[in-house]
C-alpha cells in the first residue's frame, strides 16, 4: 500500500499570503484550538515552510518515542534558545545530548530529590513572611519569586530571594525576546538561509566548502534576528551569566560537601568511564544550570498562578485543597508525603493540563519516516502540541472544565500513553519533571497552610500569547492571614 504526500493533508483555518504566521503571532490559544479540531496531523505553513502538528497521543507516542532515534529538535529551538541555554540539555543534540543526559539522570532520581522537601517548604514560609494581613498582591508574580528561591537554594545552595526581582525581570526580557522572535518572519528567513547551507554540503566546490561551512555557522546564532544585542538584552543576560558563574567559580574554590544541584553536577562523572577527566567544563555547567534555573522557575511559578486562579473558580475544590493544608502542622509539609497531598497534585496536574507549560514540542526527521499512513521526507518540521493534545474531547470530555478528578490513578490508567505532556516524552522527556511535581503542591499547600488569598471569583484571567501561557494580568489577591 502506498503512503499518501504530506501535500494531502488538511491545512490549518484562516491560511494568507505568509501562510498562518499571523494566527499563531496574534491569535495562539483560539488557532491552536482550532488547529486540534481540523484533524490528527495538520499542515501549518509559515511563509514557504511546512509545520506538521500532531495532535493526538498516538501519534505523539510515535514521534517522541517511537521514531526519537529518527527526529530531532528543530534548528528553530537551538536558534532561539541559544543564547540563553547554550548547549544545556534543551538544545543539544547527538553524542553531547546523551553525554549530558547520562551525566545529570542520577542527580534527578526520586529519592534524591525529596531531600529537597524542607527547602522548598521553608522558600514559601519565608514568602508569607513578607506579607501584611489585608495586603494586595500578584499571586503570579509572587509564586515567580517563590519558585526562584526554590531553584536557587537547591541548585545553588544560594539565597536567590533577594535578588529574585532583577532575576525575574532579567528572565522576563529573555523569555520576551524569545516570544518575539519564535514565529517572526525574519526567524524563517534565517531558518531558510541555514537549510540552504545544510543542503549545500557536499554539492560545491570544494574551494567553497570552508565558506559554506563558516556561514552555516554563523546562522546557527541568531544573528538576523533584531533585538539580540539592544542594552536591555545585554543586562538581562549579564545578570543570568554573572549570577551562576559567580556560583561555579565559589563551588571550584571551595568544595563543600553541599548537596545543592550545582555542586552535585561539578561532582558527575560519565558512568560509562568513571574517569575524573570526564566531568563538566565551567561552559557546560553554565549551560546546564541555565537551563535548570529558566526551566525550573518559569513552569512550576506559570502553574502555581494557574492553581490559585482555578481554585477561586471552583470553591469546592478549593475547599479539598484547603483541608490537606489544614492537616499538617502550622508549618505546612516539611516532608514527602505524597498521599497527604493527592488531591493537591491532582490540581496541579489539571493546572498543567489546562495550561501546559511547553506549548510545543519541536522535532525534525533525520530520514523518512511514516505517520499516520503519509510519507515524510527528511527534514520535515513536526510540532506535538500538548496544548491540542490536552484538549481532546475523546480523551478530556468536556476539556476547558476544570476537573482534577480527571487524574485518579483508575482514570490516568485508562487514558493512552502521552494523552499528557507538560513534561515531553520518550528520551528527551524534561529531567526536571519529577522536581515539579514535588514542588508546586508543597507550595500551594504551605502558602495556604498559613493564609488564605481572596480572589475574586469573576475576573476572568487569559493566557498571554508568551513563551510560556503566564496569566494575562497577574492574579490579584488580597492576604487573609489565619487566626
Amino acid at each position: 500500500m502506498s503512503l499518501a504526500s504530506i501535500d494531502s493533508l488538511p491545512a490549518a483555518p484562516s491560511e494568507s499570503l505568509l501562510g498562518h504566521v499571523h494566527r499563531l503571532r496574534h491569535d495562539r490559544f483560539q488557532f491552536m484550538r482550532e488547529i486540534g479540531q481540523t484533524g490528527p496531523l495538520v499542515r501549518v505553513r509559515f511563509l514557504h515552510r511546512t509545520v506538521l502538528f500532531v495532535n493526538t497521543p498516538e501519534l505523539a507516542h510515535q514521534v517522541l518515542i517511537e521514531h526519537a532515534a529518527s527526529t530531532e529538535k528543530t534548528p528553530l529551538m537551538r536558534l532561539i534558545l541559544h543564547d540563553v541555554a547554550g548547549d544545556g540539555l534543551f538544545t543539544s543534540e547527538g553524542a553531547l545530548w546523551k553525554r549530558q543526559r547520562r551525566l545529570m539522570a542520577p542527580l534527578f532520581q526520586p529519592a534524591q530529590l525529596a531531600s529537597y522537601t524542607r527547602t522548598i517548604n521553608a522558600e514559601a514560609r519565608r514568602a508569607l513572611d513578607r506579607f501584611a494581613d489585608g495586603a494586595q498582591i500578584d499571586l503570579a508574580h509572587e509564586a515567580i519569586r517563590i519558585a526562584m528561591s526554590v531553584v536557587g537554594s537547591t541548585l545553588f545552595g544560594a539565597d536567590t530571594f533577594n535578588q529574585a526581582e532583577d532575576l525575574s525581570e532579567a528572565l522576563t526580557t529573555l523569555l520576551d525576546w524569545i516570544n518575539t522572535h519564535i514565529d517572526s518572519p525574519l526567524t524563517a528567513v534565517q531558518l531558510t538561509l541555514l537549510g540552504v547551507c545544510g543542503h549545500l554540503r557536499g554539492h560545491v566546490p570544494r574551494q567553497l566548502e570552508k565558506l559554506r561551512s563558516q556561514t552555516e555557522d554563523f546562522l546557527r546564532d541568531p544573528v538576523l534576528l533584531p533585538g539580540r544585542n539592544s542594552a536591555k538584552m545585554r543586562r538581562a543576560m549579564r545578570i543570568l551569566d554573572q549570577s551562576i558563574h559567580a556560583m561555579i567559580r565559589e563551588r571550584r574554590a571551595h568544595p563543600t560537601s553541599s548537596r545543592d544541584l550545582l555542586s552535585r553536577l561539578l561532582l558527575a562523572r560519565d558512568v560509562e568511564t568513571g574517569s575524573s577527566a570526564d566531568g563538566m567544563s565551567d561552559v557546560q555547567v553554565r549551560d546546564e544550570a541555565a537551563t535548570l534555573f529558566v526551566a525550573g522557575n518559569e513552569t512550576t511559578a506559570t502553574a502555581l498562578a494557574w492553581c490559585f486562579y482555578l481554585l477561586a473558580k471552583n470553591p469546592e475544590a478549593r475547599a479539598r485543597v484547603q483541608a490537606e493544608a489544614d492537616a499538617f502542622g502550622p508549618d505546612g509539609p516539611t516532608q514527602a508525603e505524597p498521599q497527604a497531598l493527592a488531591y493537591t497534585t491532582r490540581v496541579f496536574k489539571e493546572a498543567l493540563r489546562l495550561y501546559p507549560p511547553i506549548l510545543i514540542l519541536t522535532r525534525r526527521t533525520l530520514k523518512p519516516i511514516e505517520l499516520a499512513g503519509y510519507a515524510l521526507p527528511i527534514y520535515t518540521n513536526l510540532f506535538v502540541c500538548p496544548y491540542t493534545i490536552h484538549r481532546q474531547p475523546e480523551l478530556w470530555p468536556d476539556p476547558e472544565r476544570f476537573d482534577p478528578d480527571r487524574f485518579l490513578p483508575e482514570r490516568e490508567a485508562r487514558r493512552p500513553r502521552s494523552a499528557w505532556l507538560p513534561f515531553g516524552a520518550g528520551p528527551r522527556v524534561c529531567i526536571g519533571g519529577y522536581f515539579a511535581l514535588l514542588e508546586g503542591p508543597i507550595i500551594l499547600a504551605t502558602l495556604m497552610r498559613r493564609a488564605r488569598f481572596e480572589i475574586d471569583p469573576h475576573r476572568v484571567i487569559e493566557p498571554e500569547s508568551f513563551s510560556t501561557p503566564r496569566p494575562a494580568g497577574g492574579v490579584p489577591a488580597v492576604v487573609r492571614f489565619v487566626r
